[in-house]
C-alpha cells in the first residue's frame, strides 16, 4: 500500500464522520422528554412440537393519553421457534387486516435458526442463534395515538418446533409521549 493511500484513509473517515454530524449542537434544554412502557408478555410452557397462540399475552393502559413514536421487540429464538408477535389495542389478535387498521400498531414475524436433530426424538440439539431487534419508529412529527385508559396489547402466536418444552417470553418496548 502506498504512504498516499495510508494517509488518504483518515480524511475520508473524518469527511464521512463530518457528513453525519448535526449542523447544531442539541442542548438538553432542546430534547423533549421521551417515556418508555415496557410490556411484558408470555405464552407460559409451550410444549415441544405445539402452537401456542396467545391473545393478550402481556397488556399496558396508559393513564394518560400518549402518542406512541416507536416500537421494539427483540426477538429471542435460539432454537426452532416460530413467533409472530402483534402490538394492538385490540383485544384479539389477526384483527389488523382488511379496510380497518384502527387500533393496529405493531407486527412482526420471526424463526428460529432451525433444529438440527437427525431424526433424533430427544434432546436439544440446534444450531446457531437469532437474537435481534425489530423497530418501527414513525417520522417526526408523527405518532399513533392511544386514549387514556385503553389498553394496549401484545399478542403471540408461537409454534414451538424443537425438542424441548419452552416458557416463551416476550417483551414489547414502547416509547411514547404524553399527548396534549
Amino acid at each position: 500500500m502506498s504512504l498516499t493511500a495510508t494517509r488518504a484513509r483518515p480524511l475520508i473517515a473524518a469527511v464521512l464522520l463530518g457528513a453525519l454530524a448535526p449542523a447544531t449542537t442539541l442542548r438538553a434544554d432542546d430534547i423533549e422528554p421521551l417515556s418508555v412502557a415496557v410490556i411484558k408478555a408470555t405464552t407460559g410452557l409451550c410444549k415441544r412440537g405445539e402452537t401456542c397462540h396467545t391473545d393478550r399475552a402481556g397488556s399496558w393502559t396508559p393513564k394518560k393519553a400518549i402518542a406512541i413514536l416507536a416500537v421494539s421487540v427483540a426477538e429471542q429464538a435460539d432454537i426452532d421457534l416460530y413467533a409472530d408477535i402483534e402490538v394492538s389495542t385490540r383485544p384479539e389478535m389477526y384483527q389488523c387486516s382488511g379496510d380497518d387498521s384502527r387500533g393496529c400498531i405493531f407486527r412482526a414475524k420471526y424463526a428460529g435458526p432451525g433444529l438440527v436433530d437427525y431424526a433424533a426424538t430427544s434432546g436439544s440439539t440446534y444450531v446457531g442463534s437469532n437474537i435481534t431487534n425489530t423497530t418501527i419508529t414513525f417520522p417526526s412529527g408523527y405518532g399513533l395515538m392511544v386514549q387514556a385508559g385503553e389498553p394496549i396489547y401484545v399478542h403471540l402466536d408461537v409454534r414451538n418446533g424443537s425438542l424441548i418444552d419452552l416458557q416463551v417470553d416476550q417483551d414489547a418496548w414502547i416509547y411514547y409521549v404524553e399527548a396534549d
